[in-house]
């Protein structure tokens, strides 16, 4: 007779303090067969900020020890911040973590492998992508984090999922602090099953989202936060999903989204009816007449916002007139008259900001 076995995912880790596990999330860790993290960004002490637009972001040289503590087997890398300092950076950090540990970054045959791990007869197969970016292997570079839109992503499924008896994708995409998913990664994971996964786990919005099952095969929209070290003043920013998949073989038993609350470097497990009317408010956004309408708010209030000031700043231009704009707008075409071509390259190809401007500017063109 085959054993359950239990599978642990969490969403975005940046350490720079030492988290503390309370006693029944402890209990909950070690009760379990696996447990996964998106390792949000490299260790600290090596390489250099390279040439982009947003934050860069590392972790304290011991964030992997304090994590193997815990307990923690696979470590996704394929996310946004991962090659924030370089390629001495990303491999000072697999180094740490262990090749064979490291999901989606490297070179295009470490980061598009398959890793696999047999776990109470059944062979388990992991893989994990990153929408574009500037560590993504789109072309831009030969070292960094796998590409969920490469086009050769459906046939790489497709051969890993001939191979394992159950294959789980991490997918590090999405519109940052928006609740529901927008339509076209909605679109995207579901490609994704169809080429032959049997579950998408996603993280990159810092909050969590809903789920629904495509053909039978359950999507994860968001995971939210684990434990992110970086100031925000988002209400759910230190509120995140533990999801604990239950297989037996190759089926699927059930799932159960745990919340996990950071207050500090104290990280608990929530209330269990809380986590549940939480999972259940968030999967009724996604099935309601009002969605698109409530993704197209997000749109433009976000165009109107930050949006429209990316556009013009590239250029020296200027989105909004106040005295403080007006102000940076003239130091600005005084001391730096170069177009930013980073911003140009952050606004039209990571697919989250695409798409979300896309969508607003339609709105704003159907308004007038």
């Amino acid at each position: 007779m085959l054993k359950t076995s239990k599978l642990l995912f969490v969403g975005d880790v940046v350490l720079n303090s030492k988290p503390v596990f309370t006693p029944k999330l402890k209990d909950l860790f070690q009760s379990a067969d696996l447990r996964v993290c998106n390792f949000e960004a490299p260790l600290k002490g090596a390489g250099k900020p390279i040439l982009k637009t947003g934050p860069h972001v590392a972790q304290d040289p011991e964030a992997v020890a304090w994590l193997k503590q815990e307990g923690f087997n696979f470590f996704s890398l394929a996310n946004n911040h991962i090659l924030d300092y370089g390629d001495v950076a990303l491999q000072k950090t697999i180094a740490a973590i262990g090749a064979d540990n490291c999901l989606g970054a490297g070179d295009a045959k470490q980061a598009y492998a398959c890793h696999t791990l047999t776990i109470n007869d059944t062979l388990y197969g992991f893989m994990a992508f990153g929408e574009n970016g500037f560590g993504a292997l789109n072309g831009d570079r030969d070292y960094g984090h796998a590409w969920v839109n490469d086009p050769q992503v459906e046939t790489q499924i497709k051969e890993a999922a001939e191979k394992v008896d159950v294959l789980i994708l991490q997918v590090h995409a999405g519109v940052e602090l928006l609740d529901v998913p927008i339509p076209e990664w909605r679109t995207r994971y579901k490609q994704l099953l169809d080429a032959g996964a049997d579950a998408v786990v996603a993280h990159h919005p810092h909050v969590l989202q809903g789920m629904e099952y495509h053909e039978n095969k359950p999507i994860f929209y968001s995971l939210g936060n684990f434990y992110f070290d970086y100031p925000s003043n988002h209400p759910q920013w230190n509120t995140g999903g533990l999801l604990e998949l239950r297989y037996e073989g190759k089926k699927l038993l059930g799932f159960t989204m745990h919340v996990v609350k950071k207050t500090n470097n104290k990280l608990d497990l929530g209330n269990e009816n809380e986590a549940e009317k939480m999972m259940a408010d968030l999967n009724v956004k996604l099935n309601i007449h009002s969605y698109e309408d409530y993704v197209t708010a997000f749109a433009v209030q976000d165009w109107d916002k930050h949006h429209i000031q990316y556009y013009a700043k590239p250029f020296n231009g200027l989105g909004k007139y106040n005295i403080k704009a007006l102000l940076k707008h003239v130091k600005r075409s005084v001391f730096n008259r170069e177009v930013d071509y980073h911003m140009l390259w952050h606004n039209l190809f990571i697919e989250s900001n695409k798409w979300l401007v896309e969508r607003a500017i339609r709105y704003k063109l159907k308004a007038k």
